[in-house]
């Protein structure tokens, strides 16, 4: 072969192994770097190319250093990366031919502790904005903030459409309507930063905040007024309606607090309620409910409730005289007190203060009756107390009248009769009647004759006097042969005038008959003399002429 054929064979060949060697592939590992701001990371490339002087390194702003450089690998070291958003450009050098190949830094911070705004306590209905912040995060795309209520997710927030790479501060807000059921849950805030799958995923929750709930929509009550008599002990109860959770009770009196029975439903609290000195004093019923606070006031009216003294100028008036008397309560009694004055069932003065004077005038039928004086507290719904009564004895002379004593009287013949005379007064008087100076018991039956007719006096006596009635009898009687004399021939007479009228009427009647059955005996006879078809009236005249012959 020619020499300079084979030459130009070899630079031919030459070439051709040339451009194969220049031909190479690059790759960098990791394909994306990810770092803690401030912190360092290798980056490993790797080449196809066999040159041995082929090099390799990164192009970024970022200080660097070169860890190792062999064939076909080169190690290099990314130091303190404190830049944000940096290029990083890994590249190689082979036969004269660069191999470049852009590669991500993704740099990144752990996000702070999330921080959840304190809750308060709650009333049932009331809505709450739950507010949690986290701050530090990088990049903000990856971070991920979910709100819980126990096991519940109440949010979650993602920020996916953020690009910027610094840290950036997010809030999370969600809106909570307590509830019952919320009481005692916790309430906790988690951020989640998550770089996979290229590094790592870094989760922190916030401190868990518990709920508290509560429940009391309405004032307790409590009795505004309580009347006491001194040394009395009564139950005061404080009462609650709906409450969640249990309610807190306090009561006190004169900022004394007292001790407590509590009701199985939690809703009442009982205290007993005294005390030793008359005044007004303030009983206050505390009543908690979660952070909520409730007082009632009412006023203990202690007071002093002698029973009251009754007195009368006589207890024995005579008749139609008048009797003073006055009652009054003993000192330092309430001034609320009232008085009354009854005589039985006869209110003799009103409800008044102490003293209270009043006057009767004693009457007859008013023996017998109390006297007595009641002391009521006109609120409180408390039992009047009452006086000890004082019984009346009223005197009176004996009276009879023509009631009691009927100045005539009608008696019959052979009944039993009394003499009918009673007295009226006090003593009870002592009656005697007596009939032509002999003694006759009146009330008392007795078989009336002819001779008990006439004049009776009677005497009502006792200590005081004598009164005096007289009293006339009159006695019916029938003589028995009078009777009959008088009753005899009336009979009679009265017989025969029945008699003879009776017979008078059957007579009329008899002949009244007769006479009808002549008339039509008389007109049968006729009917037959009449010849055939002359009338009835022609039959008539000529049995008229007929017999006006001869």
């Amino acid at each position: 072969m020619h020499p300079t054929v084979l030459l130009l064979a070899l630079c031919a060949l030459g070439v051709i192994a040339g451009q194969l060697e220049s031909s190479f592939k690059l790759s960098v590992e990791p394909a994306v770097l990810v770092v803690e701001h401030g912190g360092s990371v290798q980056l490993k490339l790797k080449t196809t190319c066999q040159n041995s002087k082929a090099s390799g390194n990164v192009e970024t702003s970022i200080r660097k250093r070169l860890v190792t450089a062999g064939p076909g690998e080169t190690v290099v070291e990314l130091l303190n990366v404190t830049t944000w958003n940096s290029s990083i450009l890994s590249f190689y050098v082979c036969n004269a031919s660069r191999e470049v190949v852009p590669t991500k830094l993704i740099v990144y911070r752990v996000p702070e502790p999330a921080v959840l705004e304190p809750v308060p306590q709650l009333a049932v209905g009331e809505s709450h904005e739950l507010v949690c912040h986290v701050a530090g995060a990088a990049p903000i795309r990856n971070l991920t903030v979910i709100l819980r209520r126990g096991d519940e997710v109440l949010r979650t927030k993602t920020f996916e459409q953020y690009s910027q790479d610094e840290p950036t501060a997010v809030q999370v807000t969600h809106r909570l309507t307590a509830q019952r059921r919320d009481d005692g849950q916790s309430i906790t805030c988690q951020a989640l930063l998550d770089l996979a799958p290229y590094g790592p995923r870094f989760n922190n929750t916030s401190d868990p905040q518990a709920l508290t709930v509560y429940e009391f929509p309405e004032d307790p009550k409590l009795e505004p007024h309580i009347y006491l008599e001194i040394g009395e002990t009564v139950n005061a109860s404080c009462t609650v309606g709906r409450v969640f959770p249990v309610a807190r009770f306090e009561l006190a009196l004169a900022n004394q607090t007292l001790p407590l029975s509590i009701s199985q439903d939690g809703h009442r609290a009982t205290a007993e309620v005294s005390h030793s000195r008359p005044g007004d004093f303030e009983l206050v019923c505390t009543v908690r409910v979660g952070p909520m606070e409730r007082r009632k006031k009412a006023t203990v009216h202690i007071y002093r409730f002698p029973s009251p003294w009754l007195n009368v100028s006589t207890a024995s008036p005579a008749a139609w005289t008048v009797v003073t008397g006055l009652c009054a309560l003993p000192p330092g009694h309430s001034a609320e007190l009232r008085l009354r004055i009854r005589a039985g069932h006869r209110v003799l003065a009103g409800w008044q203060p102490s003293p209270l004077p009043f006057t009767l005038t004693a009457r007859e039928e008013d023996n017998g009756v109390e006297l007595s004086c009641d002391a009521e507290l006109p609120v409180g719904g408390k039992a009047p107390k009452t006086s000890a009564p004082i019984r009346l004895t009223v005197t009176a002379g004996p009276r009879m009248d023509d009631g009691s004593c009927p100045p005539s009287q009608n008696w019959t013949e052979g009944q039993d009769e009394t003499l009918r005379c009673s007295a009226r007064g006090n003593p009870p008087p002592s009656l005697e009647c007596a009939k032509d100076g002999k003694p006759f018991p009146a009330g008392v039956p007795h078989p009336v004759t002819r001779a008990h007719a006439g004049t009776y006096h009677c005497q009502a006596t006792n200590p005081l006097g004598t009164a005096v009635q007289n009293v006339t009898v009159w006695v019916h009687y029938h003589d028995p042969d009078m009777v009959l004399l008088v009753l005899l021939p009336a009979v009679v007479v009265a017989a025969l005038l029945a008699g003879g009228v009776g017979y008078g009427i059957y007579y009329r009647k008899k002949k009244i008959r007769q006479y009808r059955l002549q008339e039509r005996q008389r007109q049968l006879a006729m009917e037959a003399l009449r010849p055939p078809g002359c009338s009835e009236e022609t039959a008539a005249l000529n049995g008229s002429a007929q017999e006006a012959r001869p």
